[in-house]
């Protein structure tokens, strides 16, 4: 009796042992990886989004028609190949069989009409109608893997337009009743779990992912960190993984820390302050003009993003861009701006209000540098930095003066100026309109030659540049840091932020 007490023990020390060995051979096999994003998500739905937060997660959730592989090429996705009408009115495109969305569902030509029509209606408030044919465009099933669209003039450039996500398919279920989506169904490696608001979220392998071996990730759990300093103190101490943006000022930091690996890319992007042109007295050119002759764009540069741009001195592109045209008349010159000013009839100056957002800081840099440099020619300035969901607010119901922001994922030159410059687009939130610009920015749609095409953006470039709706600042770079257990993660200049090929190792 005595030796089976000791025994009965052993043996359940034994089991014990084994099952925490069990259990923790099951959560080191498990790949997830921690991610800290720098801003709140501002809803889901694909189709209404704007916001790279949001497309940071949407990113990898829902699929479009074509994409842009790592080196901004255009290839195929959930379509695999295309063709253009000799009238140049209809794309076809053929669909990809054996794609799945994550309910199980496979996925045929009818959820892409369902998709693009959804974007075209009205009640949606999409501002990607452009990017699948405009509002008269139609979406037809040829057959069950066979779409067409066609619209009203040619359209050399719709492939281009329709590798954004933000014209992804979607399955029908994925709409509530109030036609919104909190959560899309999507085709993409991952399916969102544990919503929680704006702030965290699950993204859990979609076992139904039409790419065989991917993603190589179990999860991914995002939560937003917002303060740079925080976000990157996660990162040094082993509460995240990785870490979706590094304040400019701690990127040398980081650089030399050997447990961390830095990424930096030139961006395909641009900072800028929207001046609202329905407003006294930015209704004025020459009021526009004297702020762009007003600002240091190298003071901006080395205040916003400690010296990682480029500063612009014209149009939106920068010089490493087969898009670049050199027309850049802004250099600093304040005795230029208080010339105009006066020609304005504003040589005693006017007040204004900044609108950076307390979100990203180095919006707010921008706007105390940009107070100082403004007050030198006679512009007295306030600033106003409210966080991200409230400065979205303000911006797209024309309550400010001029906001500070940013305009990414710039593949195409249509980019640059299509969406928000073009008279009534839904992301024109400045109320510039121009006709000849317009017909421009058509024009160039409906041509696929480079050389025709940079000829009619250049003249298109000019005109905007002189009207002034936007001063630009600098093209910026993006940045990542991690731990140097993460494999796999690419940053990519449009900042699409995949996670399908990230692992962990180690």
């Amino acid at each position: 009796m005595t030796r089976l007490k000791l025994v009965l023990p052993l043996v359940l020390l034994i089991t014990v042992v084994i099952g925490i060995s069990l259990s923790t051979s099951a959560q080191m096999s498990e790949q997830v990886l921690r991610s800290a994003h720098d801003a709140e998500w501002t809803g889901l739905d694909p189709h209404v989004a704007s916001t790279v937060s949001s497309f940071h997660v949407l990113a990898n959730v829902v699929e479009s028609l074509t994409t842009n592989n790592d080196n901004i090429e255009l290839t195929p996705l959930l379509a695999t190949d295309w063709s253009q009408s000799d009238d140049g009115r209809t794309w076809t495109f053929n669909l990809r069989d054996g794609v799945h969305f994550s309910n199980g569902e496979a996925m045929t030509s009818e959820h892409v009409v369902f998709s693009m029509n959804r974007i075209i209606n009205p009640e949606t408030g999409s501002g990607r109608v452009a990017s699948v044919g405009g509002p008269d465009a139609v979406w037809e099933a040829v057959d069950s893997h066979t779409v067409s669209v066609t619209t009203p003039a040619p359209n050399a450039i719709l492939p281009i337009l329709l590798s954004a996500r933000s014209t992804a398919v979607v399955h029908p279920d994925s709409v509530d009743e109030n036609g919104v989506i909190v959560a899309p169904i999507g085709t993409g490696p991952f399916t969102v779990e544990d919503l929680d608001g704006t702030i965290s979220m699950r993204l859990v392998k979609n076992e139904n992912y039409w790419q065989e071996g991917l993603p190589l990730l179990d999860a991914v759990e995002i939560t937003v960190i917002q303060e740079d300093a925080a976000r990157e103190a996660a990162l040094l101490g082993g509460e995240v993984d990785l870490i979706t943006s590094v304040a400019r000022q701690a990127v040398q930091a980081l650089q030399d820390n050997p447990e961390v690996n830095v990424l930096v890319s030139p961006a395909l992007a641009y900072k800028y302050i929207g001046l609202n042109l329905t407003r006294e007295p930015f209704d004025d050119a020459r009021v526009r003009q004297a702020i762009a002759y007003a600002i240091n764009r190298d003071d901006l540069c080395a205040a916003g993003d400690f010296g990682l741009c480029t500063p612009l001195y014209g149009g939106p592109i920068d010089t490493g861009s087969p898009w670049y045209f050199d027309y850049a008349p802004y250099s600093y010159d304040p005795d230029k701006a208080r010339a105009l000013l006066a020609e304005a009839g504003l040589a005693d100056g006017f007040e204004m209000e900044l609108m950076p957002t307390s979100t990203y800081e180095d919006t707010v840099r921008q706007a105390q540098v940009l107070q100082a440099q403004l007050a030198a020619v006679g512009i007295t300035t306030t600033i106003n930095a409210p966080e991200w969901a409230e400065w979205l607010e303000l911006e797209g119901n024309f309550r400010y003066d001029g906001y500070i922001c940013s305009w990414n994922g710039l593949v195409d030159v249509e980019h640059y100026f299509y969406l928000q410059h073009r008279t009534d687009e839904v992301f024109n939130f400045t109320g510039y309109s121009d006709p000849e610009f317009d017909a421009l920015v058509e024009q160039g749609r409906q041509v696929s030659g480079f050389d025709e095409r940079y000829a009619i953006y250049e003249q298109a470039n000019q005109i905007l540049v002189d009207a002034v709706p936007y001063v630009y600042f600098y093209n910026p770079a993006f940045t990542r840091a991690m731990s140097l257990s993460v494999q796999g993660y690419v940053l990519r200049s449009d900042n699409n932020n995949i996670y399908m090929h990230t692992y962990l190792e180690g």
